[in-house]
This record gives structure tokens, sequence and C-alpha cells, in this order.
């Protein structure tokens, strides 16, 4: 005759349905029997089967049942734990040996970026915006837009360029296009006055009161990472981004995390400069629609 002990998830109390029965020898039973008895409390964690009567004992931490002592948030399955909603989770557990030694469980929960590679759209791109937008629009052209400390006809210039990946980071917002680098990257400008030359400006639109604005305000040299700090953190685009009157409807406006954004790149040194002459090229990319991070940040291909 055999008991078969079903092991419980701790986080919620009650018995996972996807974790099988484990047989036990008659004689296991009977000392588990026993060491029960010189329990005082038994907390409702893991169902021993005899025959058909359930008998309550132990609790999450208590071993001398299986063998095998499974952490908050797990279940034991044949020999080993596994998460308790029934998933892998990216586990790699081993099975416990039958000196009783626990099986230990090294999940990380397959957890990627807190954007989880999500995918926006843009002008040039028939995918749609990120489902946490909330009926975002799938693009934004900038032809609608009013444009802020920058050339009045930028929206005309050519889109001679895709944005495939999004990264808002502690150090700023890092972009990938393919006029960023090789034979035919956008080649560079020194503005007046400055030592050493830039490469594209980056830009926000930002929906306010009813009506998209933009201004391409980030000046990145070539080779530069990322710019514009944490863009979540302590209203950094209100503050440091769009902080006067040269940028209008947008100066302090800061989006809330979840609103729906546009990102895009302008070629040369557009910050300021109306009449497009700090720009070799009279380019710039499609604008991806993305919702606006969280100070953890988030991360977009497209």
């Amino acid at each position: 005759m055999t008991a078969r002990v079903r092991r419980c998830s701790p986080a919620s109390w009650r018995c996972s349905a996807k974790a099988p029965f484990r047989a036990l020898p008659l004689s296991r039973v009977h000392s588990i029997l026993v060491g029960m008895l010189r329990l005082p409390t038994f907390a409702p964690c893991t169902l021993l089967v005899l025959s058909s009567l359930p008998v309550a004992c132990g609790d999450d931490g208590d071993t001398g049942l299986t063998g095998v002592g499974c952490g908050a948030g797990t279940v034991l399955v044949g020999n080993a734990c596994v998460p308790a909603d029934g998933s892998d989770g990216g586990s790699s557990s081993a099975g416990a040996g039958s000196s009783g030694d626990g099986a230990g469980s090294s999940s990380d929960g397959g957890a990627g970026s807190s954007g989880g590679g999500s995918t926006g759209a843009g002008e040039s791109s028939d995918g749609g915006a990120d489902s946490s937008s909330g009926g975002a629009p799938v693009e934004i052209d900038l032809a609608d837009v009013i444009i802020h400390d920058n050339p009045a006809d930028v929206a005309n210039w050519p889109i001679t360029t895709t944005i495939t990946q999004l990264d808002f980071r502690d150090d700023g917002v890092h972009v990938v296009f393919d006029k960023q680098d090789g034979d035919g990257r956008w080649p560079d400008i020194v503005p007046p006055g400055w030592d050493g030359p830039l490469q594209y400006t980056l830009g926000l639109v930002e929906r306010i009161d009813g009506q998209w604005h933009a201004s391409a305000a980030m000046q990145y040299w070539y080779g530069l990472e990322a710019q514009g700090g944490n863009v979540a953190l302590d209203n950094q685009v209100a503050v440091n981004w769009y902080y006067d009157g040269r940028w209008g409807e947008m100066a302090g406006y800061q989006p809330a995390t979840g609103e729906t954004i546009g990102v895009f790149v302008v070629a040369g040194n557009v910050r300021g400069v109306l009449d497009g002459s700090q720009s070799p090229v009279l380019e710039r990319s499609n604008v991806v629609v993305v919702p606006m991070p969280g100070v953890e940040g988030a991360s977009h291909s497209f």
C-alpha cells in the first residue's frame, strides 16, 4: 500500500492542479504520520492522500515529507520545484536526490526589458502601436504637427531612414537607424562656436490639448550612444528638454507614463536652427509611435 504526496503553492496556500502525485512506501508514510503527531500546528501546504483520506501536515519549509523543499511561489512536480503558475518560467530545476537534498530552482522568469521587445509603428510602417497606449495611432504625420524651434518645413524633408531600435535608458534615449553609421551615414556638421561636430538631432512628438507638437532638441555627435537622461525621472522632459518659450506649448510639459508619444531624428543640427543651414542633407527619419516609459525604461524594436 502506498500514500501519495502533493505539494501546494506557498504563495496561495492552495493545491496546484498541475502538481502530480508522488508515491511513498507504507513504511515512509508511517514515519511521516508519527512525526506529524509531534507537531503542535499544521499549515495547509502539503496534502497526503492515504487511500481516499486526506491528512493535513507540515509547512512549506518541511523537507521531511518528500525530500524536497520548495520555496515560496513554487510547487513540487515529480521531484523538482517549478513556478506555481504552471509555466516553466525559463526554469532550469535539478531533481532531488535520494539523500534528501532539495531541488533548487534557478529560474529568472525569462524576463526581458520593461518593453518586452514590443513593436511600435512609424510613418513608413504598417505595424500597430503598442497595446499599452490604449488605441494610439499607428503613425504620426509631421505635416499635421506644430513644429517648434526647428526648420518650419522639416515635415517636408524626405524620409530617407527608418528607426529600427529605440531604447529609453537611464543615461538617455538610444536609437538605431541605417543612416547612423556606414558608408551612407549622415555627414557631420560643426555648428558655429562648437569645437566638434554633430551628426543628428532627436526629437519627441507630444499631444497637448488635442494637438500634436514636436521639436528635435537632443543633439548627437557620431558615436554617442544616448542623450537626454532618464525621460521619466523627475520631470526630465519638462525640465531639461523643453523648458522655455522656444518650445511653445511643449515648454514645461511632461508626458505621463503610458501616454502616446512619437520619436524621430533629423540630419545635422536643427535645435534652434530655423532655416536648415546646419543640416548637410535635408533628411529625416520616420516617426515611431510608442508609450511614454516609466523610470525603469523601455526597449522597442521596429
